[in-house]
């Protein structure tokens, strides 16, 4: 009964301004246009997204990993698709951003694909990867995908990426 009454309400109000028909509330709530999606660097991460800060102060990344990232004497590609809204991406994104700042090895071209809620993005890059889970990261040489990991390293992401990246 009381929406019938706000409906009512609504309806005489909307006629006497002259609106001539019901105002639209249906604004566009879609959920995933909430949070970014496409391409990003790390730093913009770290500027844009406030939540993955607390997880890039908190990470230590020790002197041994930052030497196995260093270690890595061919270029490698890593690609990191993640989700600003998925509480892993907000614990290992920053993680992962903090180790290349670190080792700063010219060999690890790390990008970063911000996904929506439905792990997607308008360029098709999600599917085109095939991800379903947030973050995946994969590291490539050249052409040729060495291997993936889904949500968390194996042991710890310098020793994960410098494994797969010198063993090819």
């Amino acid at each position: 009964m009381k929406n019938k009454r706000q409906i009512s309400v609504l309806l005489s109000l909307s006629l006497v301004l002259g609106f001539g028909s019901l105002p639209s509330f249906a604004a566009d709530t879609n959920p995933a246009q909430e949070f970014y999606v496409g391409a990003i660097t790390g730093p913009e991460i770290m500027s844009s997204f406030k939540s993955f800060n607390e997880h890039f102060d908190r990470s230590v990344i020790t002197d041994t990993q930052v030497a196995q990232l260093q270690s890595i004497a061919e270029p490698i590609s890593v690609k990191v698709f993640f989700g600003q809204w998925c509480h892993d991406s907000v614990r290992e994104v920053p993680r992962l951003i903090n180790l290349f700042e670190r080792s700063k090895n010219e060999n690890v071209a790390a990008t970063f694909y911000a996904l929506d809620t439905s792990k997607s993005d308008p360029e098709g890059m999600a599917l085109k990867y095939g991800i379903k889970r947030t973050p995946t990261v994969i590291v490539y040489k050249g052409d040729t995908e060495l291997g993936r990991f889904l949500e968390f390293p194996k042991t710890n992401w310098a020793n994960d990426i410098a494994q797969l990246a010198n063993a090819n």
